[in-house]
């Protein structure tokens, strides 16, 4: 009887070892297949990198503009950015004077942009702007001898007035700004501005220190 009962405690524990032994291959045949999967995947998957499309930059806007006198002698100007490149000009120093043949502040200011003229006519050109006046060519004609400019004066007033509006922002004025307005460029660069009636000295000092810039 005893060994009966140690045979059926023996048999009982094999069996017990045999279910332990099948839920144990049972665990692990279902998730190694799944773990092996998930890192093969995991292994061929690539991380996609996305470059980001260059915006080609605007190219600047070019204005261009051109002034005439009497005799039909003509300056071309480009402007492009902040860049102010007169064709036909070879002075560093440009001065321009947008005036009215009717303004007494405009013609007081004649004698002294003709000292300067005179004074610095190798490195400085004057362009006189002819601006809001109704003067006939002929009149013109004579208001030029009869205060002895010796500038070039552009009387294309329309063209004239186009550049006047396009510049007249960038000072920060009204197209209907006061006369005389005196702009100096450098270079082709804005230099310093004045508005109204400029004593000969301040001028001259300006153009003095622009060309010791120059030289430097």
């Amino acid at each position: 009887m005893k060994n009966r009962l140690y045979i059926l405690l023996i048999l009982s524990n094999i069996l017990l070892l045999a279910c332990s032994s099948e839920t144990t291959n049972s665990n692990t045949s279902s998730t190694t297949p799944i773990e092996s999967k998930y890192k093969e995947e995991k292994q061929e998957t690539k991380t996609e990198v996305i470059t980001p499309k260059k915006i080609p930059k605007p190219k600047p806007k070019k204005y261009k503009f051109t002034f005439t006198d009497l005799d039909n002698q003509k300056i071309d100007l480009s402007v492009e950015k902040n860049y102010y490149d007169f064709k036909n000009i070879t002075q560093p120093i440009v001065l321009m004077n947008f005036f009215a043949t009717w303004c007494p502040p405009c013609i007081g200011q004649i004698p002294h942009l003709n000292n300067i003229q005179k004074r610095y006519k190798g490195n400085l050109f004057i362009e006189g702007m002819l601006v809001h006046d109704n003067i006939t060519d002929q009149n013109l004609h004579r208001f030029i001898a009869s205060q002895k400019i010796n500038f070039f004066i552009s009387n294309n007033q329309e063209k004239n007035k186009n550049f006047s509006s396009f510049i007249a922002p960038k000072l920060r004025l009204t197209s209907d700004f006061s006369l005389p307005l005196m702009i100096l460029f450098v270079n082709g660069k804005y230099y310093t501005h004045y508005e109204g009636s400029i004593p000969e000295e301040m001028i001259e000092s300006d153009i003095k220190q622009a060309l010791k810039n120059i030289k430097r």
